[in-house]
């Protein structure tokens, strides 16, 4: 089996083992590659055996293709899933839902609409509402409500939830209402310390102005009007001062002096007993802070798992779990054998990006099979490109079972590891890979943790192939810029470097990296409004196409005829798109105030018709508006890219206009166009999207943050149960005020304060490790501090190479000169005319939904028409319905237009008739159709059935057939079955409909 992770499609990872293999075993008469030369010098084999081996092992690829299994690790996970679905509780049919946060906000909004209904709900909402007001912010909880939900899905927080997911909504009041009882007793307590030592400086009567900055008497005072505002921070203010021992200058008299010394120790204490106090206070703040989103956590799960139950979908995040859950004890040879195949090797590439619980549930799998003879395991990844942390992948797995000779390596397996260094770069020319090697390696004795520090010293040098040559380009813009000044200048400076290498490089060949969306986007437009084509995720957005825009407003207004701003959008688009001759003022004027939008555009010359667009489906429609307004006169991609949209919601989801537009307003920064590779445009992309691609030029501007963070939260273990109600850990913030509180705190910052630097040092390494022949690098001029920023590293290791000038801001390493020749463009393509629609009713295309209609005999035609009679009227509660039910059978192609009009008047006799009447009128409560459950466990189905007041019911049975006494049993069964529901039955009506209806009642 090899398994792939999720960056690496299997379809791609089949290919290039299939190219590689086929290049293996050609005749060799052109020059063999450089994995040829490695795997050759490896097993030591003869160029001709080689060749062999590989023709050998492509045939019999080919030969059994289905057993060449190579797939995704989530693919497998899925597989597994489906096998035991029903140990696990679910049904066979589930469908795997991909998008969990659209899912996660409709749980969240169910979650905010029991306000009202729910008290304790409610009572926790409503504070964590006024708690944030009172804070200052937006007293809307919904966004935080939604970041809460994200934990859900994240496996690596899963075994912390686990402790918490049960405890019911009354604990978390109660441990609320006792950290509120806790603060009130610190808080005083906190005061007596600082009466105390404003008492001991009061009775020596030294002035507050002779200690040092007057450090001790404003922490004591702050102690008693503001706890908050005390600072115990170690590197400045009184803690600084206290370990220098400095409490007074040299110039203060002796007396004064040796007053203060008289009280130092006592002051000392006191400054300690409230630095222990405060760390429970900053605590139990950090808890309070996340409290109220984590106590309704479980009840978002719950309304989740309605949600999940009434779409019958299972969330594809949430599968690991599932598995870890349920299956990991499992025995493996039980698992095999459900499977239906049994595995005796596993290769997993991009180890560095799986999470815990990934690894944790093939563990068993793995082991299992490297017990029995002629198996193995390789494992492949590299932790300076884990890019992913914040997506669930957990790097550190990898670095210590690969780690050497360290403590903290482990090896899960009772077999002995073997470790294989892949220290030759097969990508990068030479001068590229010796620029890296040396800056990765210098900037190493940055990194404060000492494994990761080891990690770059040691592994971030590589080899270089025989490719000789490239270049590397590091400029600056001025550092002293502000923000609005600086953009502006990084993206200037993009564009020289473009236009300079117009010359050698096709557009194609290009890619600028950053490390936001918003950077990209800021790029790309100032690309575009200099006349360089560019693909970007955010240029090539479905909103972006005004056709697009246009259908989107005219269905917000069809949906809803107040909102005149969405028939201003479509109008303003008709205008122009149409080259109207009116003013386009008089134009929007006239049609907002139209009552009927379809006469006033017809005056203009253009055909809709919104009764049409209203019988189709969602769909239907779209095409509908599409043929109507002529957008299909030439093809459009964005066009296409939305009608594939468009489909794909109504295949998944409800045919509901309106509900199309939420799921829009939601995706559409999301939904973009699929570029085929090669197209001729400047590739702009963030550097999570580039992991595991390369490009002949990369261009990596703007300065990057090594500690940028994102307020990040951290599970904190709870020392002390019986003080926090039995809870055994919460999620707390991780900020500063984490690290001022005892060890455990400390200790939790720095572990995610190395980590931020670990992801942040592999991010510099992926984004400059993705060019080809030439990079470049654009900073900003910042102060050697050796740490915090991309461009500060940039800057220390110019010095220290003994390149760095002042008054200089371009520095390279290397030959500009394009090395590599350029590849023919094979690729060819033929331009759509137009986007074809035509309307299916205008083909005569007629849907047969019962195969008996095929057949033309006297006994089908009538058991035909009964069907048919019985069909309408399932769907006519009142005179109103008719319409609509008759119109669906023409539409499904049961019945044409004059089939139509013959069978109205049937069922409005019906409807119609006197003794019926009373029983079609308006505000009835009708089951039409409705399963019955009798005692003897079966099924009975009553025509109609109409509950009147007082919990009383009429039962009205058709038939297109002759009156007959057997009728009048099966209605008095149903009777018997509604009184033996407590439903009283006033009337039961048998109605035969021939030439003429006849009602008989039983």
């Amino acid at each position: 089996l090899a398994v792939t992770f999720t960056n690496k499609a299997a379809n791609e990872m089949k290919e290039r083992v299939i190219k590689n293999l086929k290049a293996f075993s050609g005749p060799g008469e052109e020059e063999r590659s450089p994995m040829f030369i490695q795997v050759r010098h490896e097993l030591n084999l003869p160029e001709k055996l080689l060749q062999q081996r590989a023709s050998n092992i492509l045939q019999a690829v080919l030969d059994n293709y289905s057993a060449f299994n190579i797939t995704t690790i989530d693919s497998f996970t899925h597989r597994l899933i489906r096998s035991f679905a029903f140990d696990l509780g679910l049904t066979g049919n589930f469908e795997v839902e991909m998008d969990a946060t659209t899912l996660l906000n409709e749980a969240v909004d169910a979650l905010v609409a029991k306000v009202g209904d729910d008290p304790e709900l409610t009572k926790v909402l409503v504070d964590f509402s006024l708690q944030k007001a009172d804070d200052d912010k937006s007293w809307d909880i919904t966004r935080e409500l939604r970041d809460i939900a994200q934990l859900l899905l994240n496996d690596n927080d899963a075994v912390h939830l686990e402790k918490i997911q049960n405890k019911p909504l009354h604990d978390f009041i109660k441990l609320k209402g006792e950290l509120f009882k806790q603060q009130k007793t610190i808080e005083n307590n906190l005061a007596e310390i600082g009466k105390k030592g404003m008492q001991l400086i009061d009775e020596q009567a030294i002035e507050y102005s002779d200690f040092y900055y007057s450090q001790f008497p404003k922490h004591f005072q702050n102690l008693i009007a503001s706890p908050e505002s005390v600072s115990f921070d170690p590197e400045k203010g009184l803690a600084k001062s206290i370990a220098s021992g400095i409490f007074y200058t040299k110039g203060k008299p002796e007396h004064v002096k040796s007053a203060i010394d008289s009280i130092s120790k006592d002051i000392i204490a006191l400054y300690s007993e409230s630095e222990a106090l405060f760390a429970s206070y900053s605590l139990n703040k950090l808890f309070l802070t996340s409290l109220f989103p984590l106590a309704v956590l479980s009840s978002i799960n719950q309304f989740l798992k309605e949600l999940k139950e009434e779409k019958n979908v299972r969330l594809h995040a949430e599968f690991n779990q599932l598995i870890s859950k349920n299956l990991q004890q499992q025995p493996a040879a039980f698992i095999y054998e459900r499977l239906g195949e049994r595995f005796k090797h596993f290769f997993i590439d991009e180890m560095q990006d799986t999470s815990l619980l990934q690894w944790q549930n093939l563990i068993p799998l793995i082991h299992n099979a490297l017990s029995g003879e002629r198996s193995g395991l390789q494992l492949v990844g590299d932790t300076k490109q884990a890019i992913y942390r914040w997506r669930g992948s957990l790097p550190e797995q990898f670095l210590y079972l690969s780690a050497e000779g360290e403590s903290k390596t482990y090896n899960p397996f009772f077999i002995e590891k073997k470790l294989k260094g892949l220290d030759t770069n097969y990508r990068s020319f030479d001068q590229v890979v010796e620029f890296n090697n040396s800056f990765f390696g210098y900037v190493s004795q940055f990194l404060n943790n000492d494994f990761y520090r080891h990690l770059y010293a040691h592994e971030s040098v590589q080899k270089a192939n025989p490719q000789k040559g490239g270049y590397v380009n590091i400029s600056f813009v001025d550092g002293s810029l502000k923000k609005e000044d600086k953009d502006p200048e990084y993206a200037n400076r993009v564009l020289m470097i473009i236009q300079g290498l117009k010359e050698d490089f096709e557009l194609e060949e290009i890619c600028v990296l950053t490390r936001t969306r918003s950077q990209g986007v800021l790029i790309a437009d100032h690309l575009t409004a200099n006349g360089i084509d560019i693909i970007s995720s955010e240029t090539l957005l479905l909103k972006n196409s005004s056709k697009v825009r246009f259908i989107v407003s005219l269905l917000r207004y069809l949906q809803n005829r107040q909102d005149k701003e969405a028939l201003f959008d479509a109008g303003y688009f008709i205008h122009d798109y149409f080259k109207l001759d009116i003013d386009r003022h008089i134009f929007l004027k006239g049609l907002l105030a139209s009552e009927n939008i379809d006469g006033y555009l017809q005056m203009h010359g253009i055909e809709f018709d919104e009764a049409a667009f209203v019988k189709v489906s969602l769909y239907e429609g779209i095409e509908f508006i599409v043929r109507s307004f002529n957008l299909n006169i030439e093809a459009d991609a964005y066009l296409v890219f939305f009608l594939d949209e468009v489909f794909q919601f109504t295949s998944r989801h409800a045919n509901d206009p309106g509900f199309f537009l939420e799921y829009w307003d939601e995706k559409q920064d999301k939904l973009s166009l699929v570029v085929p590779e090669g197209s001729k445009a400047v590739q702009v992309m963030t550097i999570h999207k580039a992991k595991g691609l390369e490009f002949p030029v990369v261009i990596f501007p703007f300065d990057l943050n090594i500690y940028f963070d994102r307020n990040t939260q951290v599970w904190y273990p709870v020392g002390d149960l019986s003080q926090y109600e039995g809870f055994e850990t919460m999620l707390v913030n991780c900020n500063k005020s984490l690290q001022a509180i005892g060890e455990t705190g400390n200790l939790l910052y720095q572990n995610h304060r190395d980590e931020l630097e670990l992801d942040n040092y592999n991010l510099l390494y992926v984004a400059f490790t993705r060019a080809v022949e030439q990079l470049y690098l654009v900073g900003e001029t910042k102060k050697s501090d050796g740490s915090g920023t991309s461009s500060a590293l940039l800057v220390d290791y110019l010095q220290t190479v003994g390149k760095w000038q002042d008054n200089v801001t371009q520095y390279t390493f290397g030959n500009p000169d394009r090395i590599s020749i350029k590849k023919e463009d094979t690729k060819t393509g033929m331009p759509l005319g137009q986007l074809i629609s035509t309307s299916w009713q205008a083909n005569n295309i007629y849907i047969v939904p019962d195969s008996s209609l095929l057949w033309d005999t006297e006994a089908e035609a009538s058991r035909n028409y009964g069907n048919l009679v019985h069909g309408i009227l399932s769907l006519v509660k009142s005179p109103d319905d008719v319409d609509v039910a008759i119109e669906k059978f023409v539409r499904n192609g049961t019945l044409d237009s004059a089939q139509a009009a013959t069978i109205k008047k049937v069922v409005l006799s019906v409807v119609e008739h006197p003794q019926l009447a009373p029983y079609y009128s308006h505000g009835l409560e009708v089951f039409n159709e409705r399963e019955f459950l009798t005692g003897a466990n079966d099924i009975v189905i009553p025509d109609r059935v109409i509950l009147t007041e007082g919990y009383k019911a009429v039962i009205i049975d058709y038939k297109t057939g002759k009156p007959e006494k057997v009728y009048h049993q099966q209605i008095q069964n149903y009777a018997v079955l509604l009184e033996s529901l407590g439903i009283e039955v006033e009337k039961k009506m048998l109605v035969y409909i021939s030439d003429k209806v006849q009602v008989e009642e039983v």
